[in-house]
């Protein structure tokens, strides 16, 4: 791994492109909540964390690696049943199910599956800004890059790591990524950035 990237310990998986990438890669399908459209996930264990990171001691992760996930097609749209027949109604009270991964950027590349997780009505509107942006660079490639690479699956980037949180972007993005940098980086590597 690279200095400058999200930490392995922090490789989330968000999108698939199909069922056999999600068992290969993921974890193992132990419900079908509606054939072909949404999936509940038992995940495989994950990787050892970094106490070193300041993320784990900042936020409640556990939402990262939560041992049973729901995963819908892009184009499914009873995703919040789905959800709640999974986890049950209060593992979404007062929250919104939000799609990891942006679903016509999932189209796009030709992915079948994306990891639902539940988050506040603020920071899902506030991460529309930077999807725009990731399905307009998406169109250009049309998924060509996933299939030359022959990837099937995508790890979270710091932006969807800081959504799962709860951390409302915004539209000046690069601000909180920024600040976002600090909770991932290994102390010492580069100077801290100011708060």
């Amino acid at each position: 791994m690279n200095e400058w990237v999200v930490p392995e310990c922090l490789h989330v998986p968000i999108v698939a492109v199909d069922e056999q990438a999600i068992e290969a890669h993921i974890g193992d399908i132990v419900e079908v909540l509606s054939p072909g459209k949404a999936l509940l996930v038992k995940m495989d264990p994950p990787p050892v964390r970094d106490p070193r990171l300041e993320i784990w001691s900042q936020y409640d992760t556990d939402i990262f690696f939560d041992p049973l996930q729901v995963w819908v097609s892009p184009g499914y749209t009873r995703y919040r049943k789905a959800y709640i027949r999974a986890k049950g109604q209060v593992s979404v009270a007062g929250k919104v199910v939000h799609h990891v991964y942006n679903r016509r950027m999932a189209v796009l590349r030709d992915y079948g599956f994306i990891r639902l997780v539940p988050i506040s009505r603020g920071a899902n509107s506030s991460s529309g800004y930077t999807e725009q942006w990731g399905v307009e660079h998406a169109a250009y490639d049309n998924g060509e890059r996933r299939r030359k690479r022959d990837l099937r699956i995508q790890y979270a980037d710091l932006g969807d790591l800081l959504v799962m949180l709860d951390v409302k972007l915004g539209g000046g993005v690069q601000e909180v990524v920024r600040l976002g940098q600090n909770l991932i980086e290994i102390p010492g590597k580069r100077p801290k950035q100011p708060e």
